[in-house]
């Protein structure tokens, strides 16, 4: 739907609604970061929430298990973590595997029961870990989409298989091999860029799209992972081959790149870094040093590769993506996490004659926070200069999480904002929120309901607006 203001009036208050529009994330981002540095965790005993899946007992062996890990610490000159291949210091596989590999919780208290997988499921699969030294996880999502806008609806699937095996964990270090593969199929047309056009968006309100063609499979994480103890709370890491750059640069917990929360393209990835998405897959290798709470992180990645398998041929022309970050995390993964990061990037590729495909950098800011697992703070700004070929150069990001809605502790609510600064010129602001509610049927099945509303002020001051009604459907092994 478009509309024009037809008096100067109106012409003059809807640019300085513009201004005020960018000054609100600004202002929020800044008292999101604010709220992850200032409000102290409590690290009482009986914090935990009830259904995590620990009984009694487990709860004993894990203290005793802690207490003799703790005299380990004495003895040889550093603290360990309480299960070094659980807490791993360069963050194991990364976001992608929380809740569906080493850390799966299962089984939990659901809506119907167990479903298709019992707790011995659960069982088998910790023990391969502890016994094998094998974790997977994966899902396979449905998700359908329909616009106010004159269109059909727009039906994608992805399917998510993420291994871990880890045959080394001495003492002061441990070594793993990361394996992870995608495959997206968009079932007909639209495609979710042809959707987005029907609504008249610049950036998607889908994260997945598979156009021109209905299909995408990528082999994104293949690379050997090693990490260091080298003192108490210090140490490093480095990880080779095949790595997925969003996976361990600029990541904000629930504004993550699988829609396991928000579906929109601006709340679901770093738009604004012009990378994502396009120069973020290859063959590269991945440093990382940590001191306590704080890390830093550098890594160097084929900037051209194909994205779908190790690209060896484009790792010989030399193109890369270069990228570095620095963060301070505090009770990673716990009831009280907290975490900000600064990443920047410098995207080394050959012009041609279009300076839109060469060279470019971008800054990000992330920023992450839980409060008692009950109530979270995740927010996200991204910015890119020179190379402005993607749909966003800048872009901030809000999300409000409820953990545990209406008692039910494996369910999830969230809210999320954003505001966008289109790369073409002729693009006015685009601004928006989503709105979502995720909720456990079964051991394996989710089912997510969501509403987007995305609106535009092009300089030509016509306004554009859509709304966006989402299901999605997960199940998880």
């Amino acid at each position: 739907m478009a509309w024009k203001p037809h008096s100067v009036y109106c012409q003059a208050g809807f640019r300085r609604f513009g201004y005020v529009k960018m000054a609100i994330p600004r202002l929020l981002l800044v008292l999101a970061m604010v709220a992850t540095l200032v409000f102290e965790p409590s690290y009482a005993q009986g914090t935990s929430i009830p259904g995590d899946g620990q009984t009694e007992e487990e709860q004993s062996a894990l203290a005793a298990e802690t207490a003799e890990t703790a005299e380990t610490a004495e003895t040889s000159g550093f603290e360990r973590p309480e299960d070094q291949r659980l807490a791993s210091g360069t963050r194991s596989v990364g976001k992608w595997l929380a809740d569906r590999g080493v850390n799966d919780p299962r089984p939990i208290e659901t809506l119907l029961g167990n479903g298709l997988l019992s707790p011995s499921y659960f069982d088998w699969k910790q023990r391969l870990w502890m016994e094998k030294d094998i974790a997977f996880g994966g899902y396979v999502s449905a998700n359908v989409q329909w616009g106010s806008e004159d269109s059909p609806s727009h039906s994608i699937s992805e399917t998510l298989f993420l291994f871990t095996w880890e045959p080394v964990h001495d003492a002061d270090s441990a070594g793993r091999l990361i394996m992870g593969l995608a495959h997206d199929r968009t079932f007909g047309h639209p495609t979710t860029r042809e959707f987005a056009n029907f609504q008249g968006l610049v950036e998607t309100p889908n994260d997945l799209d598979t156009d021109p063609e209905l299909t995408f499979t990528t082999l994104g994480l293949l690379h050997w992972e090693h990490e260091q103890w080298t003192g108490k709370d210090k140490g490093w890491g480095i990880r080779a081959g095949q790595i997925y750059a969003p996976s361990y640069f600029g990541s904000a917990r629930y504004l993550d790149d699988d829609r396991r929360f928000f579906m929109a393209r601006p709340l679901a990835t770093p738009a604004g870094a012009q990378w994502v998405g396009y120069n973020d897959i290859g063959l590269g290798i991945n440093g990382i040093f940590w001191k306590g709470a704080w890390y830093a992180s550098a890594a160097v990645i084929d900037g051209k590769a194909n994205r779908k398998y190790p690209d060896f041929s484009s790792l010989m022309d030399g193109e890369f993506l270069y990228i570095g970050e620095v963060g301070y995390e505090r009770d990673f993964d716990g009831p009280n996490e907290a975490a900000v990061r600064l990443t920047v990037s410098h995207l080394d590729l050959k012009a041609g004659e279009n300076p839109k495909l060469g060279s470019g950098q971008s800054i990000m800011v992330s920023a992450d926070r839980r409060f008692n697992n009950r109530w979270a703070l995740a927010a996200r700004w991204s910015k890119s200069y020179n190379r402005l070929s993607a749909d966003y150069r800048e872009l901030y990001s809000l999300a409000f999480m409820w953990l545990s809605p209406l008692e039910r502790v494996r369910d999830i609510a969230g809210f999320g904002l954003f505001f966008g600064d289109p790369s073409e010129a002729d693009k006015g602001r685009e601004s928006g929120f989503e709105m979502f509610y995720g909720f456990k049927l079964t051991q394996a099945l989710g089912v997510m309901g969501n509403i987007q509303y995305w609106s535009r002020d092009d300089p030509d001051e016509i306004e554009t607006s859509s709304w966006v009604f989402g299901l999605r459907m997960e199940f998880a092994y």
